[in-house]
């Protein structure tokens, strides 16, 4: 079995008995919006709520609405820019201010067109913060902030603004259209994981490790489905595979499917009906696949696997409308299959006179995971779900590498708390992991993973003990990508990690499809985001991919204190005696080599038009 999916079992099973959730799900359900939504996913159009307001840029001096002040607060916004690109971001500076308390630590949420649109932020020193908006519809988009905002609501994002509630003042924001192919190359195409789970009976943010920059939003908002797409044209992504793989646990027959995965099926037909529009839009949509699942926890037969993949045909495949949407591998519809018993236990099955799998319409790959623990199922054609290790293993078919898993951070056999597992160290482990692309070059180049946002609760682990947590445990250890807020808080914690793994694929994949890699991608390892040291020494790591340099160059405030480090090195053993505490920069110089991209937790990176040297920038905190 898998420890990824099995762990899904675990974490869901003590979820619903602890909060009840599985009993009373479905009450109010068919009233509620998300219900409403999933009520019509199988017909309803795919539109804007449009809100009419009359509004204008309005900046700090002005002089307040009569609604901005309410909780003792007032809130004045200003927009960073005034036009942006289609999926871009526009960066909101807000600044609240009371006569009667402190406004820092205070919760704001951003609307647009008078809905919850984006993460709320909490303000900093002075009643300041930056709220980063991404904005998926073109026309003008009217911004306001609230500190009222819908912290009970299970999916906050899409709520209309509450009737009284104090906000800002509203900005208006041009948002342009733009009509973009991102690039093709047939010989290595690339996949992002992905979850559409965000529904009533599935998942429902409890146990998110970070809160992703859109907010807390369910799978069946079409401005969601949106963001997404216009995120993955802008980094490069191809195509998404698409997460079915707990759909049948424990059924013989498709048809014995539970209401909560119909819900999983109701999100998928949605994101296909968005596709669909936005292409009519003349909008780039990666392709899809689907990933089933045989064996993952409770197993399923291959004769329910039948049933769904001609269910999906007849649903999908054949329907006119998405023509063009699906990922053909060998000139029919690629299909992926999860099976973490691997070829024994589908022999096993066979066995007891189960069919085997069709091919009758679709091209069959199956997956697992952990392969550096059974490399012989990469031997036997399966691909990998995620692997635990930096060297990641490619499946080979003769010559050339048809798959390769790649992800910012991996568990193994133990869990996220096992020595073996590798968190995000600043991006240290993926850019390892982005080396053994570089090197084998996949067909399928799938990425692990854009969504997931799931995990176990303290106490409800994997294990004896119940300490052994898979899937997503904190900011730290977890492999999602999609950006989020680097303030509001998940459930062992608060921050994320922003855009800087959005930022670091765009890097990567610019790369990766140079046939002679010209510039570098650098980052630290340590010390990481939020560093604090008390030794006497510390130790600096560095992982770099592409072109190599001649050399490394370490700075400290601004002083060199290690020059020409040869090219293959990637550590240094900083001496900090005689530092004074406090904050301290380092700046790592990759002599020789150029870079395209400024990578950023707090904005998305845009390649540049003119190369600048490449570099790591980091700091810690002397104590």
């Amino acid at each position: 079995m898998t420890l990824k999916h099995l762990s899904r079992w675990t974490a869901w099973s003590s979820l619903w008995a602890a909060v009840g959730l599985l009993a009373t799900a479905w009450i109010g359900f068919a009233s509620s919006e998300v219900g409403r939504r999933i009520s019509q996913a199988s017909t309803a159009e795919v539109t804007r709520p449009s809100v009419s307001a009359a509004v204008s840029v309005v900046s700090f001096s002005q002089s307040p609405a009569p609604n901005m002040k309410g909780g003792n607060f007032n809130i004045r916004i200003q927009a960073r820019r005034s036009t942006i690109h289609l999926g871009g971001s526009v960066v909101i500076r807000c600044r609240v201010t009371s006569t009667r308390r402190s406004t820092a630590g205070i919760q704001v949420w951003p609307y647009v067109d008078g809905r919850q649109w984006g993460a709320p932020e909490k303000t900093g020193a002075g009643g300041l913060v930056d709220v980063v908006i991404p904005l998926p519809y073109p026309g003008t988009a009217h911004i306001q902030l609230t500190t009222d905002g819908p912290t009970d609501a299970t999916f906050p994002v899409g709520l209309p603004l509450a009737s009284g509630a104090p906000v800002s003042n509203t900005v208006a924001v041009r948002v342009l259209p733009v009509i973009s192919t991102p690039p093709v190359h047939r010989r290595h195409l690339v996949g992002m994981e992905y979850e559409p789970w965000f529904t009533p009976m599935m998942m429902r943010w409890q146990t998110a490790e970070a809160v992703p920059l859109i907010g807390r939003y369910d799978s069946l908002d079409p401005a969601v489905v949106r963001q997404h797409a216009l995120w993955f044209d802008r980094m490069g992504i191809n195509y998404i595979l698409i997460d079915w793989t707990n759909n049948l646990w424990g059924d013989r027959h498709f048809d014995q499917i539970n209401p909560r995965f119909k819900q999983l099926i109701a999100s998928t037909t949605f994101l296909l009906k968005t596709y669909a529009r936005m292409r009519q839009e003349k909008l780039a949509v990666p392709k899809i696949t689907l990933l089933l699942g045989l064996k993952n926890g409770p197993h399923t037969t291959t004769t329910a696997i039948n049933e769904e993949m001609q269910w999906v045909y007849d649903h999908y495949i054949r329907n006119p409308r998405y023509r063009g949407l699906w990922l053909d591998y060998h000139h029919k519809p690629l299909m992926i299959i999860f099976n973490g018993g691997g070829p024994a236990f589908l022999a096993r099955t066979l066995s007891k006179g189960e069919p085997p799998i069709s091919t009758r319409y679709f091209t069959i790959r199956w997956m697992s995971s952990q392969l550096q623990k059974r490399p012989q199922l990469a031997r036997m054609k399966y691909w990998s779900w995620m692997d635990g290790t930096t060297r990641p293993v490619p499946t080979w078919d003769g010559n050339t590498c048809e798959a390769l898993t790649i992800t910012p951070a991996f568990f193994a056999a133990g869990g996220w708390l096992s020595p073996p597992a590798r968190g995000r160290d600043n991006g240290f482990t993926y850019v390892r992991e982005f080396n053994t692309a570089l090197r084998d070059r996949p067909h399928f180049l799938n990425i692990c993973q854009w969504n997931e946002f799931a995990g176990q609760p303290v106490g409800h682990g994997y294990g004896v003990h119940h300490n052994i947590y898979m899937d997503c445990y904190n900011v730290h250890f977890n492999n999602d990508i999609e950006p989020t807020s680097l303030t509001d808080c998940g459930c062992r914690g608060c921050g994320g990690w922003g855009f800087y793994y959005y930022n670091l694929t765009r890097a990567f994949l610019a790369l990766y499809h140079e046939h002679d890699p010209k510039t570098t991608l650098l980052v630290f390892g340590s010390p990481g985001r939020h560093a604090v040291e008390k030794g006497s020494q510390m130790q600096v790591r560095w992982a770099c991919a592409g072109r190599a340099p001649r050399s490394f160059t370490l700075r400290l405030d601004g002083h060199v204190i290690a020059h020409n480090l040869p090219a293959d090195t990637r550590s240094f053993n900083l001496n900090l005696r005689g530092l004074k505490p406090g904050r301290h920069a380092l700046t790592l110089l990759a002599n020789g080599a150029l870079s395209d991209f400024k990578l950023s937790y707090r904005r998305p990176a845009h390649r540049l038009q003119h190369p600048i040297p490449a570099a790591a920038h980091g700091d810690f905190l002397l104590k």
